[in-house]
């Protein structure tokens, strides 16, 4: 299961002031969202990256409008590729659950998830 105070946590140390309301109202939503899919999965996987405030983000490679920097996106563990194949096979899921899948060929030991649509619509996107 992924917190919301793991989820926030990771990379909160000196970057305080950057956490609002809205994100963390954001990230309740998507780790409830999140848990509820692992759950499905049936398989504990862990926390990889969760809320990124700008500097991290941008040291750590992301997108300049990662949704990881508004709380809408966490991933997560999958080194075997199996959580991502699970969600490439269980479509109607991650429709019920209102989250959008990164490609795996982009995230090759994580589960990219988000809880909004990326540009494309696309339920499942390459970044």
């Amino acid at each position: 299961m992924i917190t919301v105070d793991e989820y926030l946590g990771q990379h909160l140390a000196g970057h305080e002031q950057e956490l609002t309301d809205e994100i963390r109202a954001n990230a309740e939503i998507l780790c409830g969202r999140a848990n509820q899919l692992i759950a499905e999965f049936g398989e504990d996987r862990g926390l990889r990256s969760g809320w990124r405030p700008a500097a991290i983000n941008k040291s750590a490679g992301g997108a300049t409008r990662s949704k990881h920097m508004t709380g809408h996106a966490v991933d997560i563990e999958d080194n075997d590729g199996l959580l991502d194949a699970f969600c490439k096979q269980n479509i109607g899921l991650l429709e019920q659950l209102e989250l959008w899948l990164e490609d795996g060929a982009a995230t090759p030991s994580w589960c990219h998830v988000q809880c909004v649509p990326p540009r494309s619509g696309r339920r499942f996107f390459i970044p």
